[in-house]
């Protein structure tokens, strides 16, 4: 199956909203980490495979930070710093969230035939 740039944005919230809610809620043990830690790859991933033209049109987003950063969390995890990843979650998810969930909703109310939610 084929996914679209809409199921890659919609993955990225999902990830998000995991996150965010297990941090309101949980200890902030090993699994927690272990959680975000795999939440933040998730983002990084399906970040990895959005279009170009989905990319270009959200040029705020610094989708090569989002990127790079699950590549040293899978590739070079003994260097991931907890102190960044709380940065990350404080300051940088809320941010992303907000232009994705913008961008969520203008796409559904355009009706850009290739870019619907579905939702």
């Amino acid at each position: 199956m084929t996914r679209t740039d809409d199921d890659r944005v919609a993955h990225i919230l999902e990830a998000i909203d995991s996150i965010e809610r297990w941090t309101a809620t949980r200890d902030h043990d090993e699994l927690y980490r272990s959680g975000v830690l795999h939440q933040l790859e998730i983002i990084g991933e399906a970040s990895s495979h959005l279009s170009d033209r989905f990319k270009d049109a959200h040029p705020s987003i610094p989708w090569r930070g989002i990127i790079g950063f699950r590549i040293r969390a899978a590739h070079r995890y003994w260097d991931t710093e907890w102190s960044q990843v709380e940065r990350t979650i404080a300051e940088d998810l809320p941010t992303l969230r907000d232009a994705l969930a913008t961008s969520a909703r203008q796409i559904v109310v355009e009706g850009d035939e290739g870019m619907s939610l579905g939702h």
